[in-house]
């Protein structure tokens, strides 16, 4: 168990600056991270990078966090979306002693602010309420991290966490009451949960479920202390030479293109067969978003397929046309390139602003 201490977040902003670019994963302007340290401490997680003791050891409560975000809400648009998705789960088990994420939640909710929640806690049923209710006045999207349905492989990778068939039956109770839900497979671990078996599993499971879109990325080993914590997980596991790992990440932070364009054809192959979306579909936040966000995170999903089905030309098009419409500054001739054009147009008609041309 953790060690809870209180504490006051005071003038420090609760909320990340507003994002230069629209996060495609998590369809966010903004993060928010409720608890600071967390309980669950996954050994994959980038926020061991961010303390100098262990993540599970303590956890910040911050009791006025609520009050702060209902302050600095009055400053963003309503058309942007806060993402509780920052380095800690917001309902860890601290959450069942102080309900700070219960409160900040409300706060989104009087303001009608679009919100997405990433968790692995089923403890998120315990306001199916009030995210229905957030989801009737505007948006709300709920996720897990789901790295495999293998219970023996997630217990040694996430022992603290919900098992797999948990996290599924809670997505499929908020799908049951009308709330969008996706699974984040995050991280993908080469030689762990990478293979073709373990990827055809995970997505049948999740089309089973109803999930309505999945996401995807890989581990992220940006330096050596990180490194040596992840040598000890592959330990844990089995018999892998470091040699594996140094082939495909040849010392970077992430791994070698060729991997990844391997694995992203896998694993879209795999959604495709069982219908899952790969992004979230316009549909969960057609009409919810500002004109600019809503655009633009069309613009990212399609370059995101144009890159993983080899059409380079037309994924960095999209990419740069994105950033461009979620500035402001795109051209009617910038969108004329795009295939999704008389769509695009449609939106930005709701009150995107650009640079006509």
């Amino acid at each position: 168990m953790a060690y809870y201490l209180h504490d006051f977040v005071s003038e420090a902003p609760v909320l990340s600056t507003r994002r230069p670019t629209i996060n495609e994963f998590f369809l966010s302007n903004y993060t928010l991270s409720i608890y600071n340290g967390c309980e669950f401490g996954c050994p994959y997680c980038d926020s061991w990078l961010y303390s100098d003791r262990p993540l599970n050891e303590i956890v910040r409560v911050p009791l006025d966090l609520p009050q702060r975000l209902a302050v600095e809400l009055e400053q963003i648009d309503r058309g942007d979306l806060v993402a509780i998705a920052a380095l800690s789960d917001p309902y860890q088990p601290a959450e069942q002693t102080y309900r700070i994420t219960r409160q900040t939640l409300q706060v989104l909710a009087d303001r009608g602010q679009p919100t997405l929640v990433l968790t692995k806690s089923t403890a998120v049923l315990e306001d199916l309420a009030l995210l229905q209710r957030m989801n009737e006045q505007g948006l709300a999207v709920v996720m897990t991290t789901l790295l495999t349905v293998d219970p023996h492989l997630a217990a040694r990778l996430e022992g603290k966490a919900p098992p797999p068939a948990l996290r599924l039956a809670m997505l499929a109770e908020l799908k049951r009451a009308g709330i969008p839900v996706g699974v984040a497979l995050l991280p993908i671990m080469p030689y762990v949960n990478d293979t073709e078996s373990g990827i055809r599993s995970l997505m049948r499971a999740c089309a089973e479920a109803g999930v309505d879109f999945v996401i995807w990325d890989y581990l992220h080993i940006p330096n050596e202390r990180h490194r040596v914590r992840i040598n000890e997980v592959l330990a844990r596991l089995g018999s892998y030479p470091v040699s594996y790992y140094r082939d495909i990440y040849r010392d970077q932070a992430t791994v070698q293109l060729l991997y990844r364009q391997n694995r992203d054809s896998e694993v879209l192959t795999r959604c495709d067969g069982v219908a899952l979306e790969t992004r979230a579909p316009h549909r969960i936040y057609a009409g919810k978003l500002a004109p600019r966000n809503e655009a633009a995170l069309l613009l990212k999903h399609a370059a995101f397929r144009d890159r993983a089905t080899g059409r380079e030309r037309m994924a960095v098009l999209h990419r740069e046309l994105a950033d461009l419409v979620y500035a402001g500054t795109f051209s009617e001739a910038a969108l004329r390139e795009s295939p999704l054009s008389s769509t695009l147009r449609a939106v930005l008609g709701q009150g995107g602003t650009g640079t006509r041309g």
